[in-house]
């Protein structure tokens, strides 16, 4: 939907009210009293004071991301996540997943429940998100034909590793099967199973997966739900404050692409921004959490001065997820693959692309509270297209610097010379 012209005009002209005074005394005691004056100086000092909280307050933020991520001592948090899927026939998902993360604690583990045992798992290029997100992020465009596109994420560039793997029969050791095993660039990793959640965790610690105790009673839930996990972790977590895992790649069967939440909650910032790119040959949507938007009007009003620098992106998208019900996606493209982006794939990959790909880019932030489900997508067809491009042009200057809480303030200082003026009434 494009954004409506503003209709505010220019403001009436006031009629012009003559007042003469009767003698130099009434001139003077015209003016309001000095205590009066006092007393809406402090009122407009206290509604400054608000304007100011307000305008510093840092909206809650939402967490997690693929699985869950766990360590031994000092906690690992993973901080951002993007997740790439290629949805091809016969319910085959292939899933290309990166995250951030903070921590150095060596023992840095990764879960991911899915609904087939994975296969094809190896680690991608990092390279394989660069053009994607380039060629889609949003952008808007000011009335001053000032642009402005969010920052990335922060990834930063990898490799590609071959990956070598023991696909051999599922081995059974104390209520576990083991259905895979192998290594992939800097991943160690094991498909696994079990109908006991406590013997899963163990083996998982065992086998220096070290998961916390809380996480148990959600990993009897995806138990129940006949789950098989994908337990991966690093050869090596450098001794640094922030690292980047190169992405991981799989291919699994399932009724629909899925990004696992529950288990992120062990392990979480406050809030954690989540990316997701879906290729099929139409829309996708998602299914179990709601969609939302940005309101152009809202960006509009911030303006360039205020947009991106005193409320980021992510407070808006974060506002507009809340307003939503704290579990929903804002779709920020959605059309074409971008024609060049193909040949940053990996050989295997591209092959999984349809002949005619489309690409879904959907962001959110998710708060813990509502990390209690795992976001599914479908796909519908007929749906519009999404441009990542907003021309904020069409809206007014005056539209733009209209703030609700400056109109508030000034309410409030109408308010007090109004009843100056009914008060200087009475006493006459």
């Amino acid at each position: 939907m494009r954004p409506q012209q503003c209709r505010h005009g220019p403001l009436p002209r006031r009629r012009a009210i003559a007042v003469t005074a009767r003698d130099p005394t009434a001139a003077r005691t015209s003016e309001p009293p000095a205590r009066l004056l006092h007393w809406a100086a402090l009122t407009m000092k206290l509604h400054l004071a608000v304007l100011a909280a307000l305008s510093t307050l840092t909206l809650h933020h939402a967490a997690e991301a693929c699985g869950g991520t766990f360590c031994s001592n000092s906690p690992i948090i993973q901080n951002a996540e993007r997740v790439l899927f290629i949805r091809g026939g016969g319910g085959e998902n292939t899933a290309v997943v990166q995250i951030q993360a903070q921590g150095n604690d060596p023992s840095f583990a990764w879960v991911v429940p899915l609904e087939s045992v994975p296969r094809n798992i190896h680690e991608e290029a990092t390279s394989i998100f660069g053009i994607i997100d380039q060629s889609t992020q949003p952008t808007y465009i000011f009335a001053n034909q000032q642009r402005f596109s969010p920052s990335g994420s922060g990834f930063g560039c990898g490799g590609s590793t071959e990956a070598s793997a023991s696909l051999a029969a599922p081995d059974e050791t104390a209520g576990v099967r083991v259905w895979a095993s192998g290594e992939t660039g800097m991943f160690r990793y094991d498909v696994v199973s079990s109908e006991d959640p406590s013997a899963l965790r163990t083996w998982l610690n065992t086998n220096r997966y070290l998961t916390p105790p809380e996480a148990e009673p959600i990993i009897g839930e995806y138990v129940r739900e006949q789950k098989y996990f994908l337990a991966v972790r690093l050869s090596a977590v450098q001794g640094v404050s922030s690292f980047l895992v190169s992405p991981l790649a799989f291919t699994y069967t399932g009724r629909s692409p899925c990004v696992p939440l529950r288990l992120t909650r062990i392990a979480t910032t406050p809030t954690l921004p989540v990316l997701t790119y879906i290729i099929s040959d139409t829309r996708a949507v998602p299914s179990n959490f709601a969609q939302t938007s940005v309101p152009d009007a809202e960006v509009a009003r911030l303006g360039p001065s205020r947009f991106g620098v005193t409320v980021t992106y992510d407070q808006v998208v974060s506002t507009a997820v809340q307003d939503a019900g704290g579990r929903a996606w804002v779709t920020e493209y959605a059309g074409p693959l971008p024609p060049n982006a193909r040949q940053f794939f990996t050989v295997p990959l591209q092959n999984l692309i349809p002949e005619r790909p489309y690409l879904t880019r959907m962001y959110t932030t998710v708060s813990v509270a509502s990390m209690d489900r795992d976001p599914e997508f479908m796909f519908v067809s007929g749906l519009p297209d999404v441009s990542n491009t907003h021309d904020l042009s069409s809206y007014s200057a005056t539209a733009a610097l209209f703030d609700p809480r400056l109109a508030l303030l000034g309410a409030t200082v109408f308010g007090v010379a109004r009843r100056w003026r009914r008060r200087r009434r009475a006493a006459r």
